[in-house]
């Protein structure tokens, strides 16, 4: 039985440990009961690794300095953070030792341990934000180094309602935060309708896979002004004679499963220092002073 002294404690019975180069030790599986003392508490690593739905990943993860970096939970614990109160299984930390990362959960999808599983042990957590208060399943937390909320990632299926300078949105996936708490960007549900410098343009971006929420596809600055957005309208461009000069459509992508298939690709629009920037295989860019500009389906 070999066992590792700690800044937190003692690790009982590891085994697969891996070391920097320098050789401290990165990471390792414990085998029995183990606690480490922390900010957050005493904490028990994952030791059970004998059902289907625990991934078999390391027990804990350090930096080279030998600060704790990541910790996998042995069971579900509740865990203190600066919006309340939540259950975690999963903890990842900036090296500073601050929260970084919390997930309530943290099952390992397969044939024998499904999506649907996970969803019936995750309970709904309330959340109250300026822009939209609910209650809903998440996949993730992540904060700043200075514990400020950074972005909320949602269970597969949950949408919320939202409040923005720019209206009213269902938003899918979750959202991100700039440090002072105002919203940085989002993620649609579906198409929606946004008063932008070329007129009226429906945000959405069918390609969105939500693995996690930290960018999204309708971004804002800190100002509350839009700054970036996907759309599958058409864009026509018009110089200052009136001519039509350029024309954006969203570009169409066979999928790789089935070549009777194809997806739209979206067209990424953002607006900066007067211009007007087109994501379209190659960036293209119009001063909005000097163009005129069409939007249609």
């Amino acid at each position: 039985m070999m066992n590792i002294e700690t800044q937190y404690g003692s690790l009982l019975d590891i085994c697969a440990p891996s070391y920097y180069k320098a050789g401290q030790l990165e990471s390792c599986i414990v085998q029995q009961k183990t606690t480490i003392h922390t900010a957050y508490g005493d904490l028990v690593p994952q030791y059970h690794y004998d059902d289907v739905r625990h991934k078999h990943i390391p027990s804990v993860i350090f930096y080279p300095d030998g600060t704790l970096k990541n910790i996998a939970l042995d069971q579900i614990t509740k865990i203190k953070t600066p919006l309340g109160i939540f259950p975690a299984e999963l903890l990842l930390f900036h090296p500073n030792g601050t929260l970084k990362k919390l997930f309530p959960l943290n099952g390992k999808l397969s044939a024998y341990w499904s999506e649907e599983m996970e969803s019936e042990l995750t309970r709904p957590l309330k959340f109250n934000f300026a822009f939209g208060a609910f209650i809903k399943k998440i996949i993730s937390l992540t904060f700043y180094n200075d514990s400020k909320l950074k972005s909320l990632t949602l269970f597969p299926g949950e949408t919320v309602t939202l409040t923005t300078a720019l209206g009213t949105f269902v938003v899918k996936t979750g959202f991100s935060l700039y440090p002072d708490g105002t919203l940085k960007s989002i993620e649609p549900a579906k198409p929606s309708k946004i008063k932008t410098p070329i007129g009226e343009v429906r945000a959405f971006d069918p390609l969105s896979i939500g693995i996690h929420a930290d960018t999204n596809s309708l971004e804002f600055t800190e100002n509350h002004q839009l700054k970036k957005l996907k759309t599958l309208n058409q864009i026509d461009v018009f110089n200052a004679s009136g001519d039509k000069i350029d024309t954006f459509s969203p570009l169409k992508k066979r999928s790789e499963l089935d070549d009777d298939i194809y997806f739209s690709v979206p067209l990424s629009l953002e607006f900066k220092d007067g211009c007007l920037h087109i994501e379209h295989q190659l960036k293209h860019s119009y001063k909005l002073s000097t163009h005129t500009f069409a939007v249609s389906a």
